[in-house]
């Protein structure tokens, strides 16, 4: 292969796989969706089942980001409104994120289901929960003019459970 069949090959590559280091740098999968405008990910284990058009039915004695409870497949689901949890200020979900959870029957609010991305390790960033909304995040995906919080579901399940209590 002569330097003009290598530059060629080279400029056809992703920029990703250009340099040896990117290519061989451990990578990491994150479920990408919105929340009116804002986005936020989570590990795409973290997810049962995506759906949709479910019918919220309301449960009196809730934090304002409860919202109530779905029906999904005969199970009841607590409803986590985020963007009140975040901004105190309550959407309209037309999709629902059934949680993996063993312990609980969960589901987020959504706006829209972006994709399943993946991500360099190096694009993650840890940081100190100071600020009210940060303590909801395990890290911080960040990326070229866009930085994506990736939620931490243990810490939105004990903020109810403390709310409650």
């Amino acid at each position: 292969m002569d330097s003009d069949e290598l530059v060629e090959t080279l400029e056809a590559m992703p920029a990703d796989d250009r340099d040896g280091a990117a290519a061989d740098e451990e990578k990491v999968r994150y479920f990408i969706f919105t929340v009116c405008g804002a986005s936020y990910a989570l590990p795409p284990s973290a997810i049962k089942e995506i759906a949709s058009d479910l019918e919220v039915f309301p449960v009196p004695a809730c934090p304002p980001y409860v919202p109530g409870l779905v029906n999904c497949h005969g199970v009841p689901h607590t409803v986590f409104d985020l963007r009140v949890l975040f901004e105190s200020e309550r959407h309209r979900a037309g999709t629902f994120l059934v949680l993996n959870l063993d312990s609980d029957d969960v589901a987020f609010g959504c706006t829209e289901v972006d994709e399943i991305a993946e991500f360099p390790v190096s694009c993650l960033s840890t940081f100190a929960a100071r600020d009210s909304e940060a303590r909801f995040f395990a890290a911080m995906i960040e990326l070229p003019g866009r930085r994506i919080p990736v939620l931490s579901v243990e810490r939105i399940l004990q903020t109810l459970e403390n709310d409650l209590a």
